[in-house]
Parts: structure tokens; sequence; C-alpha cells
């Protein structure tokens, strides 16, 4: 499967951000499979970059939980089940609503333009494909991009990436609804400016999902 790379002059700009942002994006496709071990040497030689960045994101990614790393053994992936998932599902449902009324309300021309051009390349994005899950990520993560608490946007998007590598793994299918429909919904209310809509949107999007996580328990 291949992975979306980062271009090194994007945003952000460091190296060390790069790599981190590689990493990130072969976890959440699944290229990086949970408990697979993460060889630095290796990942190194076939990125073009030297051992230390990589060790730096390995502690970043570790402190965010989608990365162990054990004494004697190196690093792998985390693993994760349907258990865990429920609870991230349920982390989300609890701050993302907030998260959304608070980005609308700071909302502009330039952010319904952002969360307009998002909506319209997760629409066009063939389902199951690495370009469909950034997509997808990003399109999530503008709805929220101007909630004034960076810590609770800082956690809405880890929430996000934890719930993204279980869908990646096929589980949960068994969900009710059509999310494109759900998608197309939730931008239309947030470009009309209507924030009780779109938090309802949001709130029942993501219990669909739930409600198919916890099924599998």
């Amino acid at each position: 499967m291949a992975v979306p790379v980062p271009r090194l002059h994007d945003s952000p700009q460091t190296l060390a951000d790069w790599v981190d942002a590689r990493l990130r994006a072969a976890i959440l496709t699944g290229q990086l499979a949970a408990g697979e071990k993460l060889r630095g040497e290796h990942l190194a030689a076939e990125w073009g970059v030297s051992p230390t960045p990589l060790r730096e994101a390995f502690q970043r990614l570790a402190g965010e939980g989608m990365i162990v790393i054990e004494p004697q053994r190196g690093a792998r992936v985390a693993k994760i089940d349907a258990a865990e998932a429920a609870d991230y599902y349920e982390l989300r449902l609890a701050l993302e609503p907030k998260a959304l009324r608070r980005s609308m309300a700071a909302a502009d021309d330039d952010f319904r333009a952002d969360v307009s051009r998002r909506h319209q390349a997760l629409a066009a994005a063939p389902r199951g494909v690495p370009e469909f899950l950034a997509a997808h990520r990003d399109f999530h993560l503008a709805l929220l991009s101007r909630c004034p608490n960076r810590q609770l946007l800082r956690m809405c998007a880890q929430l996000h990436d934890h719930t993204q590598r279980y869908q990646v793994t096929g589980a949960g299918q068994r969900r009710k609804g059509n999310p494109a429909t759900e998608h197309r919904a939730l931008c239309h209310a947030v470009l009309a400016g209507d924030s009780r809509e779109a938090t309802k949107v949001l709130t029942a999007h993501l219990g669909a999902t739930l409600a198919a996580v916890r099924a599998t328990v």
C-alpha cells in the first residue's frame, strides 16, 4: 500500500516534523501494521534520513500511545482492539462537538473555503485508499481548526488518529447510515453557519460508528 509522502518543503518545515508526519501516515494507513516492530535503521535508509529524527518521532508518537517502546526490545506499533477503539470514540463524542461549536464561532471566509475544499477532496477520493484516509482526516480536522483551545484541538487530532487506525483494519464495517451523506450534511451545516445542526450531524456521525464498534466488542 502506497502512503502519501509529505514533501520536505511542506509545512511543518523541519526534518524532524517531516519524519514524524511520514511515520504517522504509515501507521494511520496500515502500511506499518499494529504490533509491527519498527526498525529505525531500515526506515532511515528507506526514507533517506539519519536515525536521529526517527528516534525523536518514535518518542513523540509513543507519547501519544501510537508506538510502544520496550526496554531491550525496541519500538513497535501499538496494538488496538475494539474495546479500546470504543473508548476513543466515546472521548471523540464528548470533545469534538464542543470543539466544532467553538471553531464555528470563530469562522470566517477562509475557514469556510478550507472546509469546502477539504470536503470536495474527500468526496472525490476513492474509499479504502491512503488518499481517502488522508482526506478524511483533513476534513474532520479542518472543521475544528478555528477552535481557540489548542490543547482541545490537539486531543481531538490524536483521538481521530487512534480511531482511524482501528478503521484501517476493516473492523466495524457493519456501521449503519451513509458516511458520505453525513459528511455532506456536516459540510453544508458548517458552511451555512448552523452550529446546532452541525453538532447534531457530527454527534450522529460519530455515534453511528461507535455503535458499530461496540457491536464487535
